[in-house]
């Protein structure tokens, strides 16, 4: 960009780089393939053997609050049952002021998302490889990415 100021009675110009965009890195790994790339691109017969895992998975948690999932792909963009799997797995009460329950804007969505996150992060979970608007937007790999990540850590504490 370039700047022009007068100072002093004299005319001045400079060229400032200025960023406008960021780097794939700054956004996150999604560019790396990963396994769930691949199952996308290549096993749509076993992306739904993996799907039907999921729901059973999700659905044994959330039936113990009367709660069950049809559709990976719509019932997660909100954050409300990631924050509520959380919590059933790690074994405590998410306050219900924590986080918006009847979600009504995507900015409510963004947050529900985002706290997920955090109880994930604080359980030890490994970073998810999107970002929490890619949630929030319907991502459709992101709800398989994290119930596997989810289940994977079910498993290893009940070891």
């Amino acid at each position: 960009m370039l700047v022009a100021s007068k100072q002093q009675g004299h005319s001045r110009s400079e060229f400032i780089t200025e960023q406008l965009t960021t780097t794939q890195g700054e956004l996150g790994l999604k560019g790396e393939r990963d396994a769930f790339d691949t199952l996308f691109d290549y096993g749509p017969d076993k992306l739904a053997h993996v799907k039907t895992s999921l729901l059973a998975f999700c659905n044994k948690h959330l039936n113990k609050i009367n709660l069950e999932v049809n559709d990976l792909e719509t019932q997660f963009q909100d954050g409300v049952f990631l924050v509520l799997l959380m919590g059933l797995l790690e074994g405590y009460f998410v306050p219900l002021h924590a986080f918006h329950l009847q979600v009504t804007s995507y900015e409510e969505k963004v947050k529900n998302v985002g706290f997920a996150f955090k109880l994930m992060h604080d359980a030890g979970l490994p970073k998810p490889r999107s970002r929490i608007q890619d949630i929030a937007n319907g991502d459709l790999k992101m709800p398989y990415f994290l119930k596997f990540m989810l289940d994977r850590r079910s498993k290893f504490r009940s070891r």
